[in-house]
């Protein structure tokens, strides 16, 4: 007995070895070839994310800080406080293409939040310049001016 399970295991080894050399390896499904090519893209994803985080993260952080450094140049106190802001809009917008070699401006370089800031601010200074209009109307409509008795 001991001898037919030892010359059934040698003759099954035997089928496995000449199974696994003797045959092509199996052909992928369609649902695992996709597997594989999914699993690809991701590994390609990841290294490149890995190799550009800290470029793409230290990016990110200069827009920060330089839309944080614009913010706090405006004077909130005064009557327009983004004219100067405006002024330098505009001279980029017509003088781009002339001057390419220059540096970068801080307004060129700020990101895309500082310019809806900007929108934000110019409506409220519009809004507020609408109320005191509206008030100086009223106040010289309504209210009789009083004659000086001389």
């Amino acid at each position: 007995m001991a001898t037919a399970d030892a010359s059934m295991a040698d003759a099954s080894a035997h089928r496995l070895d000449r199974r696994a050399n003797g045959s092509p390896p199996p052909t992928q499904s369609k649902r695992d070839k996709r597997r594989q090519m999914l699993a690809e893209r991701l590994a390609n994803l990841s290294e490149k994310f890995s190799k550009d985080r800290d470029q793409a993260f230290r990016e990110q952080l200069q827009k920060i800080q330089i839309d944080t450094s614009l913010v706090m140049r405006v004077d909130p106190y005064v009557d327009r406080p983004l004219d100067n802001f405006e002024e330098d809009q505009r001279r980029l917008a017509n003088g781009d293409a002339e001057n390419q070699s220059a540096p970068r401006s801080l307004l060129e370089m700020a990101g895309p939040r500082f310019s809806q800031w900007m929108e934000t601010v110019q409506d409220l200074v519009e809004q507020r310049d609408y109320a005191l209009t509206k008030y100086k109307v009223r106040t010289t409509v309504f209210v009789k001016p009083i004659d000086p008795v001389g």
